[in-house]
């Protein structure tokens, strides 16, 4: 069994033995036939992958080029217009995109909303990687997606609000803050891609890669997810792929989806949820 679902599957036992229902409380999120989309919830939980392998799930498929169209659509095109992900059908923001076809002031606008630092016209991302270049011991490595002033312009407040690079003897680390994570099925994407992220990061700093830790304040599984959970926890793992990258890449604006191939991925088939909204 790899590491990820090894570590899944203690994730959602421990939501289903141990977990609080919200039905105490009146929820934001909704089916989409109105319904109430209550969960069940563990807080404060912290994962850490030693990234000797590629963390993706085999207990069911998934949509890994979805996942990196999503990364790529953040970082690199650094936009909250949608565009791109139609144009690669992708279309896991459509319950959150507006009538101009973008998520308003969230992620990709943030990353590039232009920054003045240390008298140098930037942005989060470019400042980032000169920064993990330039000044490896600081502890000042961060991106931030979570700002206030911009919050009711957004599409969908941040989940993965803040994330933290960190250089140890050579080697890159990164924590990410996740505030709220769905585990059925925004955990699976944001484990993958926050890997692939740092890889990336990785590659073009040219720093080994050191361990991938996530920290998760609102742990949860959606009530209609949780048969369908119980179901995938019961087919047998295939052992981890590989992710090859292109490693002529050096600039990590340059990076597109023909640079990512994942090999060997086997799994268990789609196993289809509805979407809280």
């Amino acid at each position: 069994m790899g590491m990820a679902d090894r570590i899944y599957k203690d994730l959602v036992n421990d939501v289903l033995e141990n977990g609080d229902w919200d039905k105490d409380q009146k929820v934001r999120t909704v089916w989409a036939d109105g319904s109430p989309a209550y969960t069940k919830s563990v807080i404060c939980k912290q994962v850490t992958f030693d990234n000797l392998e590629v963390p993706i799930l085999t207990t069911k498929k998934v949509a890994w080029k979805s996942s990196i169209h999503e990364l790529l659509w953040f970082y690199v095109k650094r936009t909250s217009d949608a565009t791109y992900l139609d144009e690669n059908n992708v279309k896991i923001w459509k319950e959150w995109t507006n009538q101009h076809n973008n998520i308003g002031k969230a992620y990709g606008y943030q990353l590039g909303k232009p920054i003045m630092l240390k008298g140098k016209l930037t942005n989060q991302v470019q400042n980032l990687i000169d920064e993990l270049k330039n000044n490896p011991a600081s502890r000042r490595h961060i991106i931030s997606l979570w700002n206030i002033d911009d919050l009711d312009q957004m599409g969908l407040y941040p989940c993965v609000w803040n994330n933290q690079w960190m250089i140890k003897k050579g080697k890159l680390h990164l924590i990410v803050q996740i505030r709220s994570n769905d585990l059925a099925l925004g955990h699976p994407f944001n484990i993958f891609q926050y890997y692939v992220l740092q890889r990336m990061v990785s590659q073009v700093t040219g720093y080994e890669l050191g361990t991938l830790t996530f920290n998760i304040n609102d742990l949860h599984i959606y009530e209609r997810h949780i048969e369908p959970l119980k179901e995938q926890m019961k087919c047998e793992p295939f052992p981890a792929p590989e992710l090859w990258i292109n490693p002529d890449v050096k600039n990590f604006d340059d990076f597109t989806i023909d640079d990512f191939q994942l090999i060997g991925y086997e799994h268990h088939p789609t196993i289809k949820m509805e979407v809280a909204i």
